[in-house]
């Protein structure tokens, strides 16, 4: 069994987490239980949100996170970019390659 790697908590905007093919096995959005939080997952290598959108997850303001956890992993192609989106102080985590 592999182990995955942690993209380390992700703040708002877009970031380039890896380049290369691989696969994702989960995904968690992290609000700040006053403001919803999103992430939403690009297969991309470029760093922006051309790609093909692998996962989007919401943060609930009354739980205060969210996430997807995948038994059989997603693959992705190019690379992950992520977009962590809302007001407040949203976050976001992807754990990847195993």
């Amino acid at each position: 069994m592999g182990t995955a790697q942690s993209s380390g908590i992700l703040t708002t905007g877009t970031a380039q987490v890896t380049k290369g093919r691989g696969v994702i096995s989960a995904v968690h959005s992290i609000s700040d239980n006053t403001n919803v939080a999103t992430v939403t997952v690009y297969d991309n290598d470029a760093g922006d949100t051309s790609g093909t959108v692998l996962a989007k997850v919401n943060g609930s303001v009354t739980i205060g996170s969210n996430g997807a956890i995948w038994t059989t992993p997603v693959r992705y192609e190019y690379g992950i970019t992520v977009v962590v989106a809302g007001t407040g102080t949203p976050q976001g985590i992807v754990y990847y390659g195993a």
